[in-house]
């Protein structure tokens, strides 16, 4: 059992790294582990991104990495936005995980899918500097059990 969650491990960290190796939009992502026990509504994750150019235009992402177990085909998470000014943006958003039929997006090997799904696009930053991104799970259980990994990705939009 052990030999398994390491194969996972080096082949996601694996792929991660050869997407991030020729990916040039990225400015930012990161993935933080959840609990084995379950996500748990007061496990918020936060995601600290530097954002030098409020001229550009960015695309948001959340990034998640679940079981096949998982028993449901959406997530819901709260958002929550700190500006370098200190407003705060709190959203609610879904995920879509799967298709109607049951059919998991994202890429899946041997029970795990990595899903990244775009939830922000051409948004411009109002103020140059750290924004922190704060993830909570928001479903009707708790702890969420078979979500393994939750993050971030921010790419800056082509001009």
């Amino acid at each position: 059992m052990r030999n398994k969650h390491l194969l996972h491990l080096l082949f996601w960290s694996g792929s991660i790294l050869m997407l991030a190796s020729c990916d040039p939009g990225r400015v930012y992502e990161k993935n933080e582990p959840v609990s084995v026990d379950g996500w748990f509504y007061a496990d918020t994750r936060e995601f600290t991104v530097q954002i030098p150019d409020t001229s550009a235009a960015y695309n948001v992402f959340v990034n998640i990495r679940h079981t096949t177990d998982f028993d449901y085909s959406n997530l819901w998470l709260k958002l929550q936005t700190l500006l370098p000014d200190s407003t705060r943006l709190t959203d609610k958003v879904e995920l879509s995980l799967a298709d109607p039929d049951g059919t998991w997006h994202g890429n899946c090997l041997d029970g795990i899918c990595y899903t990244t799904v775009l939830i922000r696009t051409n948004v411009h930053f109002p103020k140059a500097g750290y924004h922190t991104f704060s993830l909570t799970q928001d479903m009707r259980i708790d702890p969420l059990p078979h979500v393994l990994d939750v993050g971030v990705r921010i790419e800056r939009v082509s001009p």
